[in-house]
């Protein structure tokens, strides 16, 4: 057996650290690639700027024409201050239907706002606006349907009405904008249905009572 000198087992002893030095090292930095890959393809894409949320639609300010009932036999020839009103001398009717098929009269707009309702009118022969319109308000009036009925009564309705709770879907020709969103002294236009926008307006005014009593 050849024995070597205390020499040569150094050398040796020091060519085999390095060889399993030089292994550990390969082996460490192989895991931190695949580690640093597999947390690039995990991660998600970045954006320049996070898309930022529409501001809600809260119309404009009309300042309050007051709350005059009208008596019958009593003059409605008043000139509101919007078109369409947004408040002012009315009489004390409600409609029967969430979404009339004919022109509401101004003095029940304004009584159905002085309740805290919400009206949604369009000018123009426009079924797909009509309707569009109607499944945003049916997404609230749904709710004051009593569970045995499949439509709602008049009595249902002025019911609504009464507490402030409708939303209320009309033809209106007496105006330029081809729809118009109003409440108690505030008033929106739109060129088409914007579905985003006009649920804000109406969830800012929706049986708002404090908007209502100004």
């Amino acid at each position: 057996m050849k024995i070597l000198s205390i020499g040569a087992r150094s050398k040796r002893l020091a060519g085999l650290c390095c060889i399993i030095c030089l292994a550990s090292w390969s082996c460490a930095s192989s895991s931190r690639s695949a580690t640093s890959a597999a947390a690039t393809a995990a991660a998600p894409p970045q954006t320049a700027t996070a898309a930022a949320a529409p501001a809600p639609l809260l119309g404009k300010f009309y300042p309050s024409q007051g709350h005059t009932h009208l008596t019958p036999g009593e003059s409605d020839d008043f000139v509101y201050n919007s078109n369409p009103p947004t408040s002012g001398p009315h009489r004390e009717l409600f409609s029967d239907v969430f979404s009339s098929p004919i022109p509401l009269p101004k003095y029940v707009q304004v009584h159905l706002l002085e309740h805290g309702n919400v009206l949604l009118q369009y000018n123009c022969s426009c079924p797909d606006i009509a309707t569009a319109l109607s499944s945003i308000a049916l997404q609230y009036d749904s709710k004051l349907i009593p569970a045995n009925e499949l439509q709602p009564l008049p009595a249902d309705v002025q019911n609504a009405e009464d507490q402030g709770m409708a939303v209320i879907v009309a033809p209106y020709p007496h105006m330029k904008s081809k729809i118009a969103l109003t409440a108690w002294t505030r008033l929106a236009t739109l060129p088409a249905v914007d579905k985003a926008r006009i649920i804000s307006f109406i969830n800012a005014y929706l049986h708002n009572q404090a908007n209502a009593s100004q």
